[in-house]
């Protein structure tokens, strides 16, 4: 189970840009590694189900490279907003309003060229995939998005029924359960 949410996780930061954390180099060795695993995995999975040539699936590896790059610079300045907008929006301290604005603004501004570079993607992969094959591949990995929330998600639950909870670690209080009320009965 670890594994398959291991090489869920990894594809996934490549194709969706999640975020990743800085880490040592050997850590980011062996996230890079696991990376190429998984891209050639799903790269001959996406051959065998969309029934894509050799040359095609060729090109789609490379085109997945070619993108890589620049949506690790988008993740990492994804992280680097998140940081700062978190920082100005602590509980307590008054934010920077000026700050604010322009950290938003910038957050903003990332998603528009997060969806420019998906935009550009397709458009590559257009010239060596049908339409229904393009159709193909993004329903696959938007199901493999899916599947690794559903992973995280679960990750989360078995957590917090383990003793811990969500927000201790990142001094956020946790969600307090709320009580359920019942309907007024007819008597």
């Amino acid at each position: 189970m670890r594994k398959s949410y291991i090489l869920y996780l990894v594809l996934v930061l490549g194709p969706f840009g999640l975020a990743n954390a800085q880490r040592p180099d050997t850590t980011s060795a062996r996230a890079d590694s696991l990376r190429t695993q998984i891209e050639e995995r799903f790269a001959s999975r996406a051959q065998e189900t969309m029934g894509l040539t050799d040359d095609q699936t060729a090109k789609l590896r490379a085109t997945s490279q070619q993108f890589s790059g620049r949506r690790g610079q988008l993740r990492d300045r994804k992280m680097r907003l998140r940081e700062a907008l978190t920082s100005q929006l602590q509980p307590g301290v008054a934010a920077n309003q000026d700050s604010v604005a322009r950290l938003t603004d910038a957050m903003i501004e990332l998603r528009l060229a997060e969806a420019q570079l998906s935009r550009d993607e397709i458009k590559e992969q257009s010239r060596f995939l049908t339409p229904v094959q393009r159709a193909q591949l993004y329903v696959m990995r938007e199901r493999f998005a899916h599947r690794v929330k559903e992973v995280h998600g679960h990750r989360g639950e078995m957590g917090r029924h383990h003793g811990g909870h969500r927000g201790e670690m990142d001094g956020r209080q946790p969600e307090r359960p709320r009580s359920r009320q019942r309907p007024p009965t007819s008597q």
